[in-house]
């Protein structure tokens, strides 16, 4: 009877799971955007519900109806007004809307904690937590009835909203084609309108069963991400009752049932593992089955870029980078040159108890030109940098406690273990681009932090791993200022590395595929290798960075940074500061760590990157560098000269239209090869 209990406990969890996977679904359908602030709005629900009922004691007919009816649909017209209407007026890409997600996410979650400081809280309960038996010892609580009434009844209701109503079909109208909808006299606006209140209102919903008689902290509701990610993928972003199926069936009933699966001996053989990798082998149980889901999912379904995936970064780089740099004049060492100067003499005037941050800042620098390296310089959008920096770091450490290898020697190693991660999650990403490409990174990361830095036998479990400072021919490193200064030697030797790889020919190819695959494979590109190269050579530099903060901390613990959350947050940090420019890691590592210990006001530096993110489209050049560019361009330009273009420097290329990059129209619906293209070619034929 245990297995007849555990499904029914799964088909309740797995009914939440089947609300968030349609809450995405519905949004991405209607308006084509992928929500991955879709946790955060769930949290935010969940916490006024709780406010609500436990603290204003508003009885439950009047708080919610409030919650799922007027804060969860509430926020998403607020959401569709003020930040993604704007975004599609102007044509923004997938990128710029999945960066603006992003931003959301990083707004709820820094009003979480501004309003409610984080402490985990008891959620209040919708429904009693009384059961009902039937026959022997399988037991239906009255709250688990609940979410399968409510779920069967958001269903019926969607399935009759889009199949029976005119509302319905002016959704499907608008998904189609946008424009030919509005020609037809089509509100697109108040369809979106509809729809983000829809899908908001089920992420409140979401929430609100998820908090029921649980635990309610932020972070454990962000994570809901995962599961509505897996769900939504396996309903390939199109299909409401695949969603259904997928939440309920995989994850819902699949995890209740391996939650009694022990992973620790080998069936029929009597063979036992140790206890260390009994451990390892049961955490892929549990909530780690929707990141393996999501991975598989990708992997196996090639039509996902069809349905809208296949964008490259349009609007995020190739404003601010395109085309090889000029010869640079020597004042365009003049910038480069005082902000080393300023980094070298920075510990002569701060102090001991700001110095550690200045450390912290110079390592996220080495980490955050790696995901300037491989999608501002590549186009490749990856979402597990932190992961990969924690691997670097926590192989490095392995090496030189377990083996005794130098820390001079460990780290280059951490760097290329680092590598390998890299180019093992280059392999299934290798055909796809933008949206699912990024998902593809982060299921990859979180499988990859569960599996490995959740585990004792890996990891050295809450305690972490001791990471030494280095030493040279019985030179320490170890005071603030020496391990800063070789911090710097470091981190000069990687951006010396990054430049190189987007100059000469090596440049221009990169440049070619991040603007277009079909472009860069028409001129001879090998897409498969270069692929493969860039997303090794940035896993290198963040794998060197992970080694220097955790060297920093003087310990490896993955609990205190390598997360899906930090890598989140890093990449929408630099999509902020500049992704297109290596100046962008260093601004963005300096907003990042530094900026709230240099000005003293806690929590400037996510508010900052948050508004960015919701409004990256208002920026010149699309970044905070290309804004600090046009400022300087415009104060060192002649009266009357002509204004530069958007996102150009002196010195600089002008950049090259997305769509132009590897081939250009000749006015009559034919494709022709770019300038860009063209001379790729004639390298390649030269030699």
């Amino acid at each position: 009877m245990i297995w007849v209990q555990l499904t029914v406990v799964g088909v309740a969890i797995g009914a939440i799971y089947a609300l968030a996977g349609m809450g995405l679904v519905l949004t991405y359908k209607a308006t084509g955007i992928f929500n991955f602030a879709y946790g955060g709005i769930a949290m935010l629900v969940a916490y006024m519900y709780w406010q609500m009922r436990s603290q204003w004691h508003w009885p439950l007919v009047i708080a919610a109806p409030i919650a799922l009816l007027v804060v969860g649909p509430g926020i998403g017209v607020l959401l569709e007004r003020v930040v993604f209407r704007p975004l599609e007026r102007r044509g923004a890409s997938t990128p710029e809307k999945l960066v603006a997600t992003l931003g959301v996410f990083l707004l709820c979650l820094g009003l979480a904690f501004k309003i409610w400081t984080g402490i985990v809280r008891q959620g209040s309960r919708i429904v009693s937590g009384r059961s009902l038996q039937f026959g022997g010892d399988v037991r239906l609580g009255f709250d688990q009835l609940f979410v399968l009434v409510f779920t069967l009844v958001v269903c019926v209701l969607l399935w009759m909203l889009f199949s029976r109503t005119h509302i319905g079909t002016e959704i499907r109208a608008v998904v189609d084609r946008r424009e030919l909808a509005e020609l037809s006299a089509i509100d697109a606006n108040r369809v979106a309108r509809i729809s983000w209140a829809l899908g908001c209102g089920l992420a409140g919903a979401t929430g609100v069963l998820l908090a029921s008689g649980s635990p309610l902290d932020p972070y454990h509701f962000t994570l809901l991400v995962v599961e509505a990610f897996s769900v939504a993928v396996v309903a390939r972003l199109v299909s409401l009752p695949v969603a259904v199926a997928a939440g309920v069936l995989l994850l819902g009933v699949l995890q209740s049932l391996l939650s009694r699966v022990d992973f620790g001996h080998v069936p029929l053989t009597g063979i036992h593992f140790g206890h260390g990798w009994t451990q390892a082998l049961n955490s892929l149980k549990g909530a780690n089955i929707s990141a393996f889901i999501l991975v598989v999912a990708l992997i196996v379904d090639r039509r996902l870029d069809d349905v809208g995936g296949g964008s490259s970064t349009t609007g995020l780089v190739s404003r601010t980078m395109g085309g090889r740099a000029r010869a640079r004049s020597r004042s365009g060492w003049v910038v480069p040159a005082l902000v080393g100067a300023a980094a070298v003499l920075l510990p002569f005037f701060i102090d001991t108890i700001t110095l550690p941050y200045a450390q912290i800042t110079v390592a996220l620098a080495i980490t955050f030109t790696s995901i300037v390296c491989i999608t501002g310089f590549a186009g490749q959008i990856t979402l597990f940098q932190a992961v990969v920096a924690g691997f670097g770091a926590f192989i490095a450490a392995r090496v030189n406690i377990s083996l005794g290898v130098p820390v001079l020697v460990a780290i280059p190693i951490g760097g290329l273990a680092a590598t390998l991660l890299g180019i093992a999650t280059g392999f299934p990403a290798l055909k796809r681009r933008g949206l699912f490409l990024g998902l593809t990174t982060l299921a990859v990361g979180l499988f990859v932090h569960s599996f490995v830095f959740d585990n004792q036998i890996f990891a050295g479990g809450a305690q972490g791993i001791r990471a030494n400072r280095p030493s040279l021919f019985g030179l320490s490193f170890d005071s603030p200022r020496s391990f800063y200064w070789f911090e710097l030697v470091v981190a000069g030797l990687m951006l010396l590395l990054a430049r190189n790889l987007r100059s000469g020919r090596l440049g221009r190819v990169l440049a070619a595929m991040r603007d277009s695959d079909t472009a860069a494979r028409s001129i001879g590109v090998d897409l498969r290798a270069y692929k493969l190269f860039i997303f090794g050579a940035s896993s290198f530099i963040a794998g060197v960075g992970g080694c220097l903060l955790a060297e920093q901390a003087r310990v490896f613990n993955a609990v205190t940074g390598y997360d899906l959350f930090t890598s989140l947050f890093w990449f929408v940090v630099v999509i902020v500061a500049g992704v297109g420019s290596i100046g962008g890691a260093v601004l963005g590592a300096v907003i990042f760590e530094l900026l709230d210990h240099l000005v003293h006001v806690d929590g400037l530096s996510q508010l900052l990157v948050a508004l960015g993110a919701l409004f990256i489209g208002y920026l010149p050049g699309a970044s905070l560098v290309g804004m600090l560019s046009r400022i300087a361009s415009s104060m060192r330009a002649p009266a009357g000269a002509a204004p530069v273009a958007t996102g150009a420097r002196p010195g600089v290329a002008r950049p090259l239209p997305a769509a132009a990059a590897g081939v250009a129209g000749n006015g009559h619906g034919d494709l022709m090869p770019s300038p860009l293209a063209l001379r790729l070619l004639e390298e390649a034929r030269s030699g």
